[in-house]
């Protein structure tokens, strides 16, 4: 090419530099506005799940009931769904998911938890699924096969009893009149089921017996089974967990309770 030709060329070239840098430019604030709050996570938190009482000195966790105590507590849960929607007075559209836990024992004392990628931000409702497991899942505990919730325990006279249901509810819980909170400085919660609230209301001096057993299932002790699942989504609530080690606060922080 000839110095000529080139100095001719010379405007053009500098016109479309200029057009091409434009062109960038918008492109940087499209991907800028593209996103949703929805999308492009910015913590990593944390959800445990763990059977608790509300009422220890009557229904207790493993031991100290004086009505009752909950040895087990099998359940198969699926994905955790948490959004903005809902009556809380929280604006805007966003929300996220944890994957499922599945199948757990929340009376054990172990730390059953799942982590998940969230926008930071103020949200109204979560949805928890109960799953049943299916009846010849060999990969299932043996008492949860057919079941979706599975309570065992003993009174305090040491009567056994065991509780399943095949419900599969969904359960939703709702925030407060402002909703919660999740955030870099708060990204732990915990989902607690209480028994005292599932349990607290039996007469058990009614239950029939099996084999020096109370059976409570479809066919034996219905009235029973049908106050316990009447009483499922109340029983369940999300909490803070300030330190994130799966266990409920001494002072709690109640983010959304069932209804």
């Amino acid at each position: 090419m000839t110095l000529r030709r080139a100095l001719g060329m010379l405007p053009t070239m500098l016109l479309s530099a200029r057009y091409l840098s434009c062109s960038c430019l918008l492109l940087a604030l499209a991907g800028c506005a593209g996103g949703t709050e929805t999308g492009n996570p910015s913590l990593t938190g944390q959800l445990s799940y763990s059977g608790v009482s509300s009422a220890p000195s009557d229904i207790g966790v493993r031991s100290g009931g004086g009505i009752a105590n909950v040895k087990n507590a099998w359940f198969a849960l699926g994905q955790v769904t948490v959004s903005s929607a809902g009556d809380c007075g929280v604006t805007g559209n966003r929300g996220f998911s944890v994957p499922a836990l599945g199948i757990g024992d929340h009376a054990a004392g172990v730390h059953n938890r799942t982590d998940f990628a969230a926008a930071a931000g103020a949200f109204c409702t979560v949805e928890l699924p109960f799953q049943p497991v299916a009846a010849g899942d060999a990969t299932a505990p043996e008492a949860l096969r057919g079941h979706s919730v599975v309570v065992e325990g003993e009174l305090a006279d040491g009567t056994v009893f065991v509780l399943e249901s095949d419900l599969a509810p969904l359960v939703r819980l709702q925030g407060g009149a402002n909703g919660f909170e999740i955030s870099d400085e708060a990204p732990y919660a915990l989902l607690a089921f209480d028994f005292a609230t599932w349990l607290g209301g039996v007469d058990w001096a009614t239950a029939s017996l099996e084999a020096g057993r109370i059976r409570i299932d479809a066919e034996s002790n219905t009235e029973i089974l049908r106050s316990f699942e009447s009483q499922l989504a109340s029983g369940v609530a999300l909490y803070r967990d300030r330190d994130g080690d799966g266990v409920l606060d001494a002072a709690p922080v109640l983010l959304a309770r069932g209804r």
